[in-house]
């Protein structure tokens, strides 16, 4: 898909902006065969284009292109242009260098240029990837911010030949004819986000409101914080630069609108992507909240944000959140809550206590609350890794996104100085949807994208990173999104971590089904991994159908968790069960068979299982029943309210009742959606998960005419036998 729409006129136009002639073409490609890998629409790099549009005049309308199939049949049917861009993220290098290559040999003379951040920090690392990746491929590297220096680079072209810009535009790199990297440093930083003018307001982004892209704003660029494993934890990016409010809503609203008929005909996920890096840490945010809930009024859009919210400022980030209630979660991303590791990786201005606290405060702005979480940092070990998810789970975050170090190349982790210091070791696995092959200009491109993910540090061997692998499934399976949540309130009540019963849990019997996707997951997490990068590239791009057909390479946390629900529900279910009461029993309640409280327990965990049967069935599953002897809505309601739930006599009905449990067709609507974009496989199902809360698409609970009345009033003892 492309557009070619005319670009604004500048805000202030000046005669004495020069003519351009030249053909531009600027792309973000996504991999999309298997599913469209980064479904963000191209807002990004359409912002060269508006920002060029302010320093020149354009004879040609700028070229957007999203989609790989589009630009091979530009390519085929209009010819090559004179210049065309590309963004470099670790999602689409080779996806991007592949179509690179090959432009670059059928037509020469076309410039083509790279920029993102998928590029190293060092010289001596800049000239290896040069020699290595870009050779033959591309012309010139922007590093840095890409709109002033595009703009310029497109200046210098439009007046000289490519082989005189060397050393004349800062942060433009390029290779000489004798190997020489030429590597001016980036030039400064964009002091008002607003001089790159709105592509959506511009009609840039009109044609990729196709309903399989997610709008995406960036309200401001920059981080004040240093991670070693993020590329914005740089110097080069602490200054946060910032929008004005004005385009911000002016942004919302012609999204909104445009996304409007296509939320009602449900053709379109009701999603809003922000990119800023700590969105709600900052006054103007609150703006922009009142934005959103001003759009959700008006065009019933967006019902989900997709943010992640700020590192510290919790009550400006709270009161900012409030205004658009249930739709934004409040990330408290920690990564870690080890002392040693949070200096490691130089987080020491990012207070984790404050974090913390947004969990306890989250309820009363309607939010829900996620942390994440990162195996294998460095200083790392199973048992410091283990306790960051015990504090996370006590602290009652709803859920955990756990992850793996990839080291990125234009991080300070990935230099060799720190992998030497902190002792890192890494392997090579393909990313998770991100392998394609596409026809040409003739020619079958097959690509794959790999990341570098570290699996030993001094302290943690690799066995001891499979088990917290293990540990991180089923934590994901048990605990996030309140899959057991009656389970949950019952061990809070009596101060058991969710942790000891994970914990148990994963000691206990499993049943067969269980042990056997638990064995696999193992299995496939030794498989994914691989020592040498050139043999992987090989393998995945000789086998890259069986990537496309989800035979390989797929996100093992989210396909795993979609198989436990899927095929050993009934075992999870049990094991959830036998957990609870066995650490119920250590503390000494409910020791002896047949007690209330186990009753309560087992009745809570079929509860859930029943909650979760068959829920990614598009067509209506039929009506699951239960005997009900507790008010359960009840329990939950108490533990919202933070009240005492030990006594189980509070909430057992005088008479046992009758529970149905339903997919309502609002929820049948929102999954034939999603499993329309993303299948009905275990992999499509796990990234459907990623998309979806969990609560918003499980089974709904009604009781049935009948029997069943309010629960007997709590006698005036407590005990839970």
């Amino acid at each position: 898909m492309t557009t070619s729409v005319p670009l604004p006129t500048p805000t202030v136009a000046s005669p004495a902006q020069p003519q351009v002639t030249l053909t531009v073409w600027l792309a973000d490609l996504t991999y999309t065969q298997q599913t469209i890998s980064a479904e963000t629409m191209p807002q990004t790099i359409a912002g060269l284009a508006t920002y060029a549009s302010t320093k020149m005049d354009l004879t040609h309308p700028v070229r957007i292109f999203k989609y790989p199939e589009a630009l091979a049949a530009a390519l085929e049917e209009d010819g090559p242009p004179d210049v065309i861009g590309f963004s470099h993220y670790i999602w689409n290098s080779h996806l991007s260098l592949a179509f690179a290559e090959l432009i670059k040999q059928r037509f020469p003379a076309t410039t083509v240029v790279l920029g993102g951040p998928h590029y190293p920090l060092r010289l001596p690392e800049q000239t290896a990837f040069w020699h290595e990746r870009l050779a033959g491929k591309a012309d010139f590297y922007i590093d840095g911010e890409g709109e002033p220096a595009f703009a310029e680079l497109l200046l210098t072209l439009n007046d000289f030949d490519r082989t005189e810009v060397r050393d004349h535009i800062a942060g433009v790199h390029c290779l000489d004819g004798d190997g020489n990297l030429h590597a001016p440093p980036p030039r400064l930083r964009i002091h008002n986000l607003s001089a790159v003018p709105s592509p959506y307001t511009a009609g840039l982004m009109d044609e990729f409101f196709d309903g399989k892209l997610v709008p995406t704003v960036q309200t401001n660029r920059g981080c004040p914080f240093k991670c070693t494993f993020c590329q914005e934890g740089t110097q080069y990016f602490q200054r946060v630069a910032k929008k004005h409010a004005e385009q911000i809503r002016d942004e919302l609203h012609y999204i909104g609108r445009r996304m409007e008929p296509l939320v009602e005909a449900g053709t379109a996920r009701n999603e809003l992507l922000i990119t800023d890096s700590n969105f709600g840490m900052f006054p103007e945010d609150h703006e922009t909240c009142r934005v959103i809930a001003e759009c959700q009024q008006l065009y019933g859009w967006p019902r989900v944000v997709n943010v992640t919210t700020g590192k510290n400022q919790r009550d400006r980030v709270l009161s900012a959140v409030a205004q658009v209630p249930g739709a934004i979660s409040l990330s408290g991303a920690v990564q870690s809550l080890d002392p040693d590791v949070l200096r490691r990786i130089a987080r020491s201005n990012i207070d984790a206590g404050k974090l913390m606290e947004i969990a306890l405060a989250a309820s009363d702005a309607g939010a829900g609350t996620y942390s994440e979480v990162i195996l294998a940092l460095p200083g790392d070990s199973k048992d410091r890794h283990l306790g960051t998810l015990r504090q996370l789970v006590d602290a009652g975050f709803d859920r955990l996104n756990m992850f793996q170090l990839t080291l990125l190349p234009g991080s300070e982790m990935c230099t060799e100085t720190y992998r030497r210091e902190h002792g890192l070791v890494t392997k090579w696995r393909v990313m998770p949807r991100c392998y394609g092959s596409y026809t040409v200009l003739g020619e079958e491109l097959r690509t794959a994208e790999l990341d570098e993910v570290c699996v030993t540090v001094p302290d943690m061997p690799y066995e001891d990173y499979r088990e917290c692998r293990v540990m991180n499934l089923l934590l994901a399976s048990f605990y996030n999104g309140g899959v057991f949540a009656v389970l949950l309130a019952i061990l809070r009540a009596h101060r058991i971590s969710p942790m000891s019963w994970l914990e148990r849990a994963r000691s206990l019997a499993h049943g067969p089904a269980l042990t056997a996707v638990l064995k696999e997951f193992e299995a496939e997490t030794d498989e994914q991994l691989w020592d040498d990068r050139e043999e992987l590239l090989s393998y995945a791009t000789e086998n890259v159908h069986q990537y496309v057909d989800g035979h390989l390479g797929n996100n093992l946390l989210y396909t795993y968790r979609t198989r436990i629900i899927s095929e050993a529900l009934e075992d999870t279910s049990d094991l959830a069960a036998q957990a609870c009461l066995a650490v119920l029993r250590d503390i000494g309640v409910g020791v002896g068979g047949g007690t209330l409280i186990e009753a309560l327990v087992r009745e809570g965990a079929d509860h859930h299982r029943l909650m979760l049967s068959e829920i990614f069935r598009t067509d209506p599953p039929e009506t699951l029943r239960q005997r009900a002897r507790f008010d359960l809505d009840a329990l939950l309601t108490a533990v919202r309210r933070r009240e005492n739930v030990r006594d189980p006599r509070r909430f057992r009905y005088t008479e046992a009742g009758i529970r149905e449990f339903v997919l309502t067709g609002d929820q049948q609507r929102t999954l034939r959606t999603y499993i329309g974009q993303f299948g009905t496989t275990p992999w499509g199902v796990g990234r459907l998960l990623t998309k979806v809360r969990l609560p918003d698409i499980v089974r709904q609970v009604r009781m049935s005419p009948g029997p069943g009345t309010p629960p007997a009033p709590a006698g005036t003892g407590t005990s839970t036998t």
